[in-house]
């Protein structure tokens, strides 16, 4: 499918809602008290990433930001899928909030490196 036949910001405000639905889910705990707990830090790292990504989308060429876009969801919901179902309940939160600030960090590096290039039609990238 060409990238040009998806209308412009369809890609980017599909991730930014999915991201935060996705961010909500993993920062929901089992407690003992109550029968779930929401986590503040990560859930408001995962928004914030999120929210970044949404300025940066705007900013930048479609063809790279929905590249960037699905690319911080899927490692996204792969690593808090992973860490959820590998780490002891007590050490996640502060595991689910690293992982949106370190895909932060990767974001504006990717943005950054890639400052100076144009993306041509056919993927070729010049600088």
């Amino acid at each position: 499918m060409n990238s040009s036949a998806v209308p412009q910001g369809l890609v980017p405000l599909g991730v930014v809602l999915t991201g935060v639905a996705f961010a909500f889910a993993s920062s929901i705990v089992p407690h003992f008290d109550a029968a779930h707990r929401l986590l503040a830090l990560p859930f408001g790292v995962g928004v914030a990433l999120y929210g970044l990504y949404g300025v940066v989308a705007a900013l930048v060429p479609q063809s790279l930001g929905d590249r960037l876009g699905l690319r911080i969801l899927g490692l996204h919901v792969a690593m808090g899928v992973l860490l959820r179902a590998s780490i002891d309940p007590r050490m996640v939160a502060g595991w689910l909030a690293l992982v949106p600030a370190l895909l932060m960090a990767y974001m504006l590096a990717d943005v950054y490196l890639r400052r100076g290039q144009v993306t041509l039609g056919d993927g070729d990238e010049a600088t």
